[in-house]
């Protein structure tokens, strides 16, 4: 679930955090992001449990039996849809899906106004009236599970509001939730099995690039921010972004003091997070003056990379 993108992106938020403030050590701003990190796997079952929560409260709050008019059958089928979603039952049997809902970090159960909302909107669509027509098998089940899903993430502007206002990084953290999700299904689609994904490729690596990343910025951050200077003389500080700023210090960092990291990788990846955080000439200006840099660091040899098993 992790990526080395992502791993930018955190620290890059904590050390931009840090931009006008008093310094902080290098040890609290690697424990933030590190927390930070851990916390996407809390964050992906908060989505997980959604399902089994919403099927809860429409057995709880939307039992058509408990209406004074008689029901039809098309209310009662639409009422197991979800009450009777056998995959999201089995979700709800999972042991971690399980244990994080009986302490989860987001109730469910508090948030009835928006669950009703997102109820309503996808009884509206297409995947909702192919399920209603459909004989509510297994795989019947599975397909609209899915749907909801991707319609939580994709298209739930409620949903989408409300995570945003429960996690500061929910917009960091969708796409990657997003894809394991997709893990998750295609793992029970072809093996009938709920397996959550890992949250790091290579913890240990990964982890080490926080600590190298964010030590090595605050160690030589003088010395890259005089280089900086140089090669932007009609920019002072004031007119340069603070966001540009910060990411062109990390991608310098990167590209001197870190050996293991192709040049490459390091431009192609701020370049990337430039386009997602700042303004829409950002990534040009970024890209033209690390050029520029990169040339006369490596004409003064200033940049030595090494080992076979070069990272992203």
């Amino acid at each position: 679930m992790i990526n080395r993108r992502l791993i930018r992106i955190k620290t890059f938020q904590s050390l931009f955090a840090e931009f006008d403030g008093n310094e902080t050590s290098a040890t609290h701003i690697q424990k933030s992001v590190k927390k930070s990190i851990r916390d996407m796997e809390q964050n992906l079952l908060t989505v997980l449990s959604f399902g089994p929560e919403l099927a809860h409260f429409i057995l709880t709050d939307h039992n058509p039996t408990d209406y004074k008019y008689k029901t039809s059958s098309e209310d009662l089928k639409s009422f197991q849809i979800f009450t009777k979603n056998t995959f999201l039952e089995i979700l709800a049997d999972d042991e971690k899906i399980s244990n994080y809902l009986s302490k989860p970090k987001l109730s469910w159960s508090q948030e009835k106004e928006i669950l009703f909302v997102i109820y309503k909107e996808i009884k509206k669509s297409e995947e909702y009236k192919a399920i209603l027509a459909s004989d509510l098998g297994p795989s019947d089940f599975f397909k609209f599970s899915h749907f909801i899903y991707k319609y939580l993430i994709l298209n739930s502007v409620e949903f989408e509001h409300l995570m945003e206002e429960k996690n500061i990084y929910w917009y960091d953290e969708k796409i990657p939730i997003l894809k394991s999700l997709e893990k998750i299904f295609d793992e029970y689609e072809q093996n009938k099995k709920i397996i959550l994904p890992k949250l790091f490729k290579n913890e240990k690596e990964d982890l080490r690039m926080v600590d190298d990343l964010i030590s090595s910025y605050l160690e030589n951050k003088k010395e890259i921010e005089n280089s900086l200077a140089k090669y932007t003389p009609e920019w002072d500080n004031d007119r340069i972004t603070k966001i540009d700023y910060t990411l062109m210090l990390m991608a310098l960092t990167e590209f001197r003091y870190m050996p293991h990291i192709p040049v490459k990788v390091s431009l192609n990846e701020y370049i990337e997070v430039a386009k997602m955080y700042s303004t829409p000439k950002s990534s040009k200006f970024i890209n033209g003056t690390l050029d520029k840099i990169l040339h006369d660091w490596n004409k003064q040899n200033l940049i030595h990379k090494k080992g076979r098993g070069l990272i992203g």
